[in-house]
Order: structure tokens, then sequence, then C-alpha cells
């Protein structure tokens, strides 16, 4: 997106280097030495100075930079540690060589230079481009830009400093890791077409017993439940497909205590979302935002959530992520909850119901009715969750 340079009045710093600096005061006290002892030498050499002061600051005014920029960054969304690219190409009209320097937080490692001389914008040269990457070390929204550009005169005297193009932001996301889903798989009955959801994960095919058909090969019966169900019965094979998950994190800042363990349950909640997408099964999430079923706006959502005062509890955020086409429900809550999870509301008949309580040591927590409660903890790392 390009972005016009805005009008020069009012955005320029024309200020004097440390060298025009020294050059006024040269000047100054030459001329009253100069006026007390009536040294004429000294009364020229001393209105040489303030004569290139003022060419010095004449020449950064008269001759501005007229500059426009477009920056493009790629990617949008990163991850953390994962190198950025950005591109600047500055457009217009400068005279002579620029300073400049894009602004960037100090959470980011730079790769390369975000800082250096521009040569000369000239009608033969109209456009310069300028490269650099950089990688971020925590999860958020990291601004870029604007650009700062400095202009200097030839005897280094004068400069004048300004802001050029606009502020872009890069979505940084939270560390993910392979993590076990709970409840995560899904057994469908080819005969009956119920359901039944357990708690064990992968891709594989469940072999599975329906009734004979007229036309089933012998080699398929299943003589056991056959026995077992006193009417032939065939194996057959069915997928195992993810069941349908809502996942809710809990912001309120009462229930976190320790910010350790609220980044914990951030990169929890994130590895268990990239977990199921990669199943491509459906997660319902949310994350102190209005609820949504897409796996990136969630994650999007969990890159710069944070506690809030004020937030509400998960009982009365659970109707939005407990819909009727969901089969898990995961909510994950810090140890300054222990008096909301025993009244959570009961689930839907045939919804499973998980609650981790993240924490640097576990909590006495009631399980509410239907539900299940697991302890994590935030000093183990993330990957290492496993729930027999």
């Amino acid at each position: 997106m390009a972005i016009s340079a805005e009008p020069l009045a009012g955005l320029r710093t024309v200020r004097l280097t440390a060298r025009g600096g020294a050059f006024l005061v040269a000047g100054l006290v030459g001329l009253v030495v100069a006026y007390a002892a009536g040294w004429p030498a000294l009364l020229a050499v001393s209105l040489f100075l303030f004569g290139a002061v003022v060419a010095g600051l004449a020449s950064v005014v008269v001759s501005p930079a007229a500059l426009e920029v477009e920056r493009r960054i790629e990617p949008r969304i990163a991850e953390q540690r994962r190198p950025v690219q950005v591109r600047l190409t500055a457009r217009g009209q400068a005279a002579g060589a620029l300073e400049w320097s894009e602004d960037l937080p100090r959470s980011v490692i730079v790769t390369g230079h975000a800082e250096g001389v521009l040569p000369p914008l000239r009608p033969d040269r109209p456009s310069q481009l300028i490269d650099y990457a950089f990688s971020a070390r925590t999860r958020g929204s990291v601004p870029i830009g604007p650009l700062r550009v400095a202009r200097t005169d030839p005897l280094g005297l004068a400069t004048t400093r300004r802001r050029v193009g606009g502020l872009d932001h890069v979505v940084v996301l939270p560390r993910i890791h392979p993590v076990e889903l709970p409840f995560a798989v899904r057994r469908n009955d080819p005969d009956s077409g119920a359901s039944t959801v357990f708690g064990a994960v992968g891709d594989q095919l469940d072999i599975v017993a329906r009734g004979y058909r007229a036309g089933d090969p012998m080699r398929k019966m299943d003589w056991r439940a056959t026995a077992r169900r006193g009417e032939l019965m065939v194996r057959t094979e069915t997928a195992a497909t993810t069941a349908a998950t809502g996942l809710l994190l809990d912001v309120r800042q009462e229930a976190w205590p320790d910010a350790a363990a609220f980044e914990w349950a951030v990169e929890y909640a994130a590895s268990l979302i990239v977990a199921l997408d990669e199943r491509h099964a459906p997660v319902r999430v949310a994350a102190g935002r209005e609820a949504t079923n897409d796996a990136i706006s969630a994650l999007v959502a969990l890159a710069t959530v944070h506690p809030a005062t004020g937030a509400h509890p998960p009982a009365a955020v659970l109707r939005d992520v407990a819909t009727t086409d969901v089969q898990v429900v995961h909510v994950i809550t810090g140890p300054g909850s222990v008096h909301d999870v025993p009244v959570l509301p009961a689930l839907p008949a045939g919804t499973l119901g998980m609650v981790s309580v993240v924490g640097r040591r576990p909590v006495p927590v009631d399980a509410p009715l239907g539900w299940q409660v697991a302890q994590r903890n935030a000093a183990a790392p993330v990957g290492s969750v496993h729930d027999a």
C-alpha cells in the first residue's frame, strides 16, 4: 500500500548537528573576543563560522526531500523467530543522500540492516529499494515503521528529520507445540448412523461390525460379533474422523495471578487449534472475543490476547462454544478460577467436557457434573501434556 508523504511544513524538524553547534558557539565566542580585543582577523573567522551555519540551515530547508514510501511485508502473519521479509520502495526526489532508519520495537531481531544511507533520488533514478528481514521473539502485533529519514548539509552542520510513510503491523502467533488431543476421535456406526466419542488420537481406520447384507463375502464375517449379537455380522472399515471441538480460553485477570501461566495457556490453546486443523477437524474458539469457527482467525486472536478486567466468566461464555454441533468442549483457565469451575453448566448429552487448570502447582478443584478436570503444570513444556 503506497502512502504519500505529507507536506513538509509541520513535519520537518530542523536542528543543528554537534558540529553545527560547535561552529555556532565558536562564532559567538569569537565575536565577543574580537570586539573586546579589536581583532579584525578573529572577527572575520567568527563571521565565517556564522555564515557556514546559516548556509547549512538554508541548504536543508530550501531543498527538501519529496518522498513516497511503499512497504511490502511477507508474511503478514508469522510464527515466532521465523523471518519476515520487508521491502521498502522509496520514490521521489532528493538532491543529496538521505540517512534512513526503520522504526522497529526492541522485541524483534533484525537480519541485515534496518538503517543506512539512501542514494540521491534523481529523474534518471527516481526510486530505490531497501530490503531487510526481522524475526519476533514474542507474540503480538508488531508495529513496523514509519520510515525516518534525515538530510544533512555537505558540511554536516544542520539536519532535517522527518517521518515518511505509514505504520504497518505484523501479527506474530503464539509458539506452536505438538500436543495430544483429548477426546479427539469420533467413530461413526455405518448401520445406525450413531456415533461415539472416545479418547484416542489418530487418523487410522477403525474396524467395526455391521449387519450382514446379501452379497457380503464370507471372509469378512465377524464370528465373534455374530455370537454376541445372535445375528450374522460383517467386519467393515470406517474412518476415524476428528470430533468438532469447542475451545474456551478464560481471559479474566483474576483467573491468572501468574502471567507466565497465562502465556503457557495461550501456547497450549494455539497448539490444540493447530493440531485440530491439521486433522481437518472443526473447531470453535472463544478467547476474549466473539467466538469464531476459523482456525486462522482464532490464532490471530490468541496472538494479541491478554488478561482483562471485567471479562465474562467461563460459564457465561460457554454457550458460545458448546453449540449443538460440538462434541468436545475444552475450557482452559487459571488457578484463580477454583470457585468458577464447579459451577460450569452440564453439557448436552453425548458431549464431553475437559477443564485444564494451568498453574505452577496443582490447586484443589471440584469437577462439575459431566466434566473432567486436568491440572496443567505451567513449568513443564507445553508439548509434554499427556492425558491418560
